[in-house]
């Protein structure tokens, strides 16, 4: 499968750059890559593999990328890549103040995993590593951190948070992934 999601994300930027003449040889490549079928519209690539097991469709606008699937378990796949809105079910909380430039997530039936990344003033560094191993002692999450990361594992996930200055601003990285 992940063979397959590179294929079509290469396709992706391929038409991108490309336009419309190059659809057909994109669909050829991605086809012969992938043993499956692949359907490249204006506002789509679907793609089936050829047992019809596995299948995926992604979309995108300004917002982002969305790849919608089933893999070859039947398992249902959800992925949004980009966009600035926070999920509701997100399990970390957000530090402020803050601005959320990038939000990803990866869903399926062993549980949701995600990305947010927030932009901070570079003065406020030192304040949300406080603030993120904070929230994990209050979660009972067992800690790892420095004065740039802080780990906590816990026994349904793990969290991870990463605060890198540029200059001018800082980033705060949030990543939630579940113990499968």
């Amino acid at each position: 499968m992940r063979r397959i999601v590179i294929a079509i994300a290469s396709a992706a930027l391929m038409l991108s750059a490309c336009g419309n003449a190059a659809e057909n040889l994109t669909e050829r490549i991605v086809e012969s890559e992938s043993g499956g079928d692949i359907e490249i519209s204006d506002d789509s690539i679907v793609f089936q593999s050829d047992d019809g097991d596995a299948t995926m469709t992604v979309t995108g606008d300004d917002e982002g990328v969305s790849i919608i699937g089933t893999d070859e378990s039947g398992e249902d796949i959800t992925i949004q890549m980009g966009g600035t809105q926070v999920p509701d079910d997100f399990p970390m909380p957000i530090f402020n103040p803050s601005e959320v430039t990038n939000v990803s997530s990866f869903e399926m039936a062993s549980g949701s995993s995600y990305s947010v990344t927030l932009e901070i003033d570079p003065g406020d560094a030192a304040d949300a590593i406080a603030f993120y191993k904070d929230w994990i002692e209050g979660e009972s999450m067992s800690m790892t951190s420095s004065n740039e990361m802080v780990i906590g594992e816990g026994e349904e996930a793990t969290a991870i948070v990463q605060v890198a200055e540029y200059g001018d601003y800082s980033e705060v990285v949030m990543t939630w992934t579940p113990n499968s």
